[in-house]
């Protein structure tokens, strides 16, 4: 508990008599600082033999999201990536790495203060797997009923594989969909914690949402569409490595690494002109070139400009106290955030985001995304980065916890958030809040679908 609290100060000082200029050796000593706490925090909390959690995808996403680009490659060409030839002032760098270390440093601290030595979940008794049995059964053919619908909305073009073709899905129905599939995944995969080995988890598994599940996968990296199935397969992972078998830490290594590589051939092998370029795989080896290993982060790295950018802002117009973070708490009720946002702020909830504010500024013919730390400073300045990161490390922790007492909701809040680990780095903290509210809803009413008529005493 003391030191991540010293870690912490550390960090506000380090913030509080940063330079305003560049200096490398001052980031690089944040680095370091950065690193060895994050190694530390995760071999802390971990104390099952499960290195694949949210605090380390988070803690390894935040690293490329915020000081990959200060320490490694702007010293070397700050241009590297095409995102950084559009103009930001260089001397915010070393202040804005500052920041993002005291909120990460604060996350830390939030885990510890949350903390608790947790047993095995394997050892906790549970007798209810059939009704969870049931409740994935009747999930099934909902499951099927959304799944044509978006098929339908995809159209040719999806079934093409065609980037971009996904854009024609309602929002809302995609959403609900993988909603549906994740908890659907979660609840089978909880529900046989007993079991040993993924095979034995696959026979017992329901043999339609196994199908569903591949179909999905496979369709959705037909056409490039890559964040539902990294949601999904962070959830699958995830959940694997918590109820089933703890993922060492070289396996951690390996499936990083894997999924960077993975990844970064998606995002060469993503072309708007479907498979009249010869298809997904041949467009993306034609395409794809990677000469170092920053560049298989490149989907996290580009988001550090949005820290500068985002910092500069706030500090030029003022902070927004909370008007680009409202709608994410109304996100749940379908209507209501648009609803409210025109109401209190004759504005719609796009609008007031981080992410276009940033994309805006830069006169951007294409979405720059945003950045964690910018979004929570631009509606807070420091006091927003400091507690909101707080919060979100006590919240995950806290929920690791209520796992161990058969808590099916905080299963199922914790695997969104699994699910956002890697991308809530470049977003909003409060993105995961529809995801989790709309998990936690369907395992309500489906229960209640599911829930078998009590016996009459004798």
């Amino acid at each position: 508990m003391l030191l991540p609290f010293i870690i912490l100060l550390l960090s506000i000082l380090f913030y509080v008599f940063a330079p305003e200029r560049y200096s490398y050796e001052y980031c690089m000593v944040m680095f370091v600082i950065y690193v060895i706490s994050s190694i530390w925090t995760i071999k802390k909390v971990t104390n099952d033999g499960n290195y694949f959690s949210f605090h380390t995808l988070f803690l390894i996403s935040f690293l490329f999201v915020n000081f990959i680009y200060p320490t490694l490659i702007f010293p070397v060409d700050p241009e590297y990536f095409t995102v950084f030839k559009r103009s930001f002032n260089y001397d915010i760098i070393t202040k804005c790495t500052a920041l993002a270390l005291m909120g990460s440093s604060s996350y830390q601290f939030g885990v510890f203060m949350s903390y608790r030595p947790h047993k095995n979940v394997k050892s906790v008794a549970f007798t209810d797997h059939r009704r969870l049995d049931g409740l994935v059964l009747y999930l099934v053919p909902f499951l099927i009923v959304l799944f044509l619908l978006v098929l339908l909305f995809g159209g040719v073009g999806m079934l093409k594989g065609q980037f971009g073709s996904t854009d024609s899905i309602p929002s809302g129905l995609l959403i609900l969909f993988q909603v549906t599939i994740g908890t659907a995944v979660m609840l089978s995969i909880y529900n046989h914690r007993d079991l040993s080995s993924v095979f034995r988890l696959f026979r017992r598994i329901n043999p339609v949402l196994l199908i569903i599940l591949f179909l999905f996968v496979l369709l959705f990296v037909y056409v490039g569409d890559r964040g539902p199935v990294i949601q999904i397969a962070l959830i699958s992972i995830g959940f694997y490595g918590l109820f089933i078998k703890p993922i060492k830490l070289g396996s951690l290594l390996a499936i990083v690494v894997a999924g960077m590589l993975v990844l970064t051939f998606l995002s060469y092998a993503r072309s708007r002109e479907g498979s009249a370029e010869g298809g997904l795989i041949s467009r993306g080896a034609s395409n794809m070139e990677v000469g170092s290993f920053v560049d298989l982060g490149m989907d996290l790295i580009i988001n550090n400009r949005n820290l500068y950018v985002g910092y500069e802002y706030a500090n030029s117009n003022g902070f927004a106290y909370g008007k680009g973070m409202f709608h994410y708490v109304f996100a749940p009720f379908p209507f209501v955030p648009s609803l409210l946002t025109k109401f209190l702020f004759d504005s719609t909830p796009g609008d007031l985001t981080s992410a276009r504010i940033i994309t805006d500024d830069a006169e951007a013919s294409y979405g720059l995304g945003s950045n964690m730390i910018a979004d929570l400073y631009m509606q807070f300045g420091v006091l927003g980065v400091i507690s909101f990161m707080f919060l979100l490390g006590f919240v995950v922790q806290r929920l690791l916890h209520k796992i161990d007492k058969n808590s099916v909701m905080s299963v199922i809040a914790y695997g969104f958030l699994i699910a956002y680990s890697i991308y809530v780095t470049r977003t909003s903290v409060l993105d995961p809040i529809r995801f989790i509210c709309w998990g936690i809803a369907i395992y309500i009413i489906f229960a209640e679908f599911s829930r078998k008529p009590k016996q009459g005493k004798a």
